[in-house]
């Protein structure tokens, strides 16, 4: 009998807890009672003269990127159509997206009424590359969404190369680079618009929740009033009992507020995120010994551009034939039983994903013709698949572990490594 544990044998980590997520304490409790307690549970309710919870986190996470504006919304997935929505692109355009993504930035191109085009991706990092934006635009592109994917920067100065000389533009998201750096600039300030996820998985969590940023005083004008409504916040000091948003109507919006409690926790959460970044990352620094003593296994490249990288999901990379013809989801409950501790391949491409499936909403017909899935969809992904089948990915909270944590990962690798015929 094999002593992988997946088949019975004793787990090679001892017994012990990983670390927990989200992280919280008394000052998070005390944050949130506050606005519970403050009986205004949303921004759309009258102050008590004070400015909203929900603007207040907005103030903050513009300073904590260097720029000038942020709007808080619900979620990342609403953060995405406002950032569309903003830059008026509807139907007729085109919206070139990465295949290595989650299903929320086709889903939004979808829904402001554009055709999302899925690209290829680099097989090292699965961001997107300049060379399948240049491939893939044409007459009808009106923007990018680029994805900081995982623990990863993609190729900013290519890709601003390329959006610049077709003349379109580019959104960042930054669902999984919360702090992320290229040149010592934060991701998300280097396009029209940056977008950003709370929701708990992610490094700065929130339950759920999402902002836009930008440089762009019409766009952060539009983008205000397309999450709120056509309302946006009032120019002057609001007393007791008035309301922060005035009725607009410069542009006709929808209503994706974050909640007050929401951003009570999140007021809460900023403030840590860069210690927890620096832990990670002197964990990170461990195990990436550790495997390169193993030879044929390493971390997701992270371009020397990318001065600070932002861990969301850490990936292992393997050469092809390390573990054998033992599948990818294979080898990662492998590792996983061994640690006792969640293992996955990344998610399946958008081309595979059963979440990608427009023909399923009588709302996306006028787009989702034979014509529009050929051109959403007719190409081949060779990087993509590659990525895949040869990456384990953990969440972000084992790096805020110890050394010994560490080892445990390189132990349980190595492990499965020496015993993967047994899996076949």
């Amino acid at each position: 009998m094999s002593d992988l544990a997946l088949l019975g044998g004793t787990p090679s980590r001892r017994q012990r807890p990983w670390p927990a997520w989200p992280q919280y304490d008394e000052r998070t409790e005390g944050e949130l009672i506050a606005a519970l307690r403050s009986r205004r549970w949303a921004v759309s309710w009258p102050t008590d003269g004070s400015p909203s919870r929900e603007r207040r986190f907005a103030e903050e996470f513009a300073r904590y990127n260097d720029v000038a504006h942020c709007v808080s919304v619900d979620h990342g997935s609403s953060a995405l159509v406002v950032a569309l929505e903003a830059l008026d692109i509807g139907p007729g355009d085109e919206v070139i997206v990465p295949v290595m993504t989650w299903v929320a930035p086709v889903t939004a191109v979808l829904r402001v009424g554009a055709l999302p085009v899925v690209v290829d991706v680099d097989p090292e990092t699965g961001c997107l590359t300049p060379e399948a934006i240049r491939e893939a635009t044409s007459a009808r592109t009106k923007a990018v969404i680029v994805v900081h994917l995982a623990c990863t920067v993609a190729d900013v100065d290519g890709i601003r190369e390329v959006v610049d000389e077709a003349g379109i533009s580019l959104i960042e998201d930054c669902a999984q680079a919360h702090g992320a750096q290229w040149r010592g600039r934060k991701v998300g300030t280097f396009g029209a618009l940056g977008v950003f996820s709370f929701q708990m998985g992610k490094v700065l969590a929130g339950g759920e929740g999402g902002a836009v940023i930008t440089s762009d005083p019409v766009l952060y004008r539009r983008a205000e009033q397309l999450r709120a409504d056509s309302r946006r916040y009032a120019d002057v000091d609001v007393p007791a009992g008035g309301s922060e948003l005035v009725e607009d109507g410069e542009v006709m919006g929808g209503n994706y507020c974050m909640s007050e409690l929401t951003a009570g926790v999140l007021l809460d959460q900023l403030p840590r995120l860069d210690q927890q970044h620096e832990h990670r990352e002197k964990m990170a620094a461990v195990l990436e010994a550790g495997l390169a003593e193993l030879g044929g296994l390493g971390p997701i490249p992270v371009p020397a551009e990318a001065d600070v990288r932002s861990v969301y999901e850490y990936g292992i990379r393997f050469r092809p034939g390390t573990f054998g013809s033992v599948p990818v989801e294979r080898v990662a409950d492998a590792v996983a039983a061994e640690l006792g501790m969640a293992l996955w391949p990344p998610d399946l491409p958008l081309h595979r994903s059963v979440m990608f499936h427009p023909h399923t909403k009588r709302r996306f017909a006028n787009v989702w013709t034979p014509e529009g899935r050929t051109r959403a969809l007719g190409r081949e992904y060779p990087g993509a698949e590659r990525y895949r089948d040869t990456t384990l990915i953990f969440h972000h909270q084992a790096l805020l572990g110890d050394a010994a944590d560490m080892a445990d990962i390189v132990a349980a690798v190595e492990k499965v490594r020496a015993q993967h015929e047994s899996l076949s």
